[in-house]
């Protein structure tokens, strides 16, 4: 079984779900388009380009893209006609909504229409965190800061080999220093996760800058949206299928002798439980693996942050057609955001995705939660 659970949520569900904001049933009087511009450079940052609603050639239907708690996400373009620049492989497209001088989003291209195709022409692509999935990573690393380990690693294997900017100042230091983990050709999305999970409530992803950022997970609420006012619809549920309180710690290390329960020449060195979820929802099993860590403390330290996301059940929400032309604000997946519905009750959760789409209409979008 995957040792890394979130690695199917946060890297691909999201990356290939696409951008899905609903069609609103009506629009408020004060909804108008407010315009934006988008533009283009190559893989050497030479600026090749632009288009946006001020531009008549290679006119833009529709722009699409998304912010994850990774950054940057998932991205399309829609045109009426080729520009006249030329757009290729790994060009850089950054959005600027509203003409806001930072842009909201950067990505690259990765997919291209097809000779032969007729209008209209879709460019589609990803933030630069997937390069994180391009390279990876071999090293030993003992009695150090994980902060440092991400550094070194960004460093001399990430950064000089994509499109991804190493700044130490936006790898914070974590106060946990690892005993022993040993990398060798592992993905660096799926390295830094492992560190990210050990370290405890840390996240990490690439910026609208192309920085890499390892920080702690953002608590604060930095968003209030109310129905009717600045959305239409609002979904909830719980799902309490993936619970799991119970989780045995398999790691890099085979065990030299028995003792107790663990088996001579196994993997296994214990487990870690919940009592109280397993007292709420009955005992949960699952096995975990952690081949890259070769320490007991690391590997039951790596399995607590598991157990902490598995203990509960998941809740998950959705925001539905939002009127981004009324707050004219960009949300970022990061923190909480409080929402009061029709009926006045009031929700505080996290944000885990927020979906843009600009087209002759507006700004519209949606926000996943949990």
């Amino acid at each position: 079984m995957p040792s890394r659970f979130r690695e199917l949520r946060r890297f691909r569900e999201q990356i290939f779900s696409g951008i899905q904001p609903g069609i609103p049933i009506y629009q408020p009087v004060e909804l108008e388009t407010r315009g934006f511009k988008i533009k283009f450079y190559n893989p050497s940052d030479v600026k090749i380009g632009e288009l946006g609603s001020d531009v008549k050639e290679g006119r833009v239907s529709k722009v699409e893209f998304e912010l994850l708690d990774l950054g940057c996400g998932a991205f399309s373009l829609l045109l009426d006609d080729y520009p006249s620049f030329d757009i290729e492989y790994r060009t850089r497209v950054d959005i600027h909504p509203y003409f806001d001088e930072i842009p909201w989003f950067t990505g690259f291209i990765q997919t291209l229409p097809q000779p032969g195709k007729k209008k209209p022409y879709e460019y589609t692509g990803y933030g630069f965190f997937e390069q994180l999935d391009w390279v990876t990573v071999s090293g030993t690393y003992e009695n150090q800061d994980i902060a440092n380990i991400v550094k070194n690693i960004i460093e001399t294997m990430v950064a000089p080999y994509t499109q991804i900017i190493y700044n130490s100042s936006k790898i914070e230091t974590t106060g946990y220093v690892v005993d022993s983990v040993d990398f060798y050709l592992v993905k660096a999305k799926d390295a830094i996760q492992t560190l990210a999970d050990m370290a405890q409530g840390y996240e990490f992803g690439v910026d609208n800058s192309r920085e890499f950022y390892f920080r702690p997970v953002d608590t604060n609420i930095y968003y209030s949206l109310w129905a009717g006012k600045h959305f239409q619809e609002f979904e909830i549920e719980e799902d309490p299928t993936e619970v799991r309180n119970r989780l045995y710690i398999k790691v890099g290390l085979i065990q030299g002798e028995g003792y107790g329960w663990i088996k001579e020449g196994s993997n296994c060195i214990g487990y870690v439980e919940d009592l109280d979820s397993i007292a709420a929802y009955g005992l949960r099993e699952e096995v975990i693996t952690a081949p890259e860590t070769l320490n007991v403390s690391d590997a039951t330290q790596w399995a607590e942050e598991i157990l902490a996301k598995k203990k509960n059940p998941k809740i998950s929400a959705k925001l539905k057609n939002i009127f981004f032309d009324k707050t004219k604000t960009k949300i970022d997946a990061k923190g909480k955001i409080r929402i009061t519905t029709a009926d006045g009750f009031e929700y505080v959760l996290t944000i885990d995705k927020v979906s843009y789409s600009i087209s002759p209409s507006g700004i519209l979008g949606q926000i996943d939660l949990y």
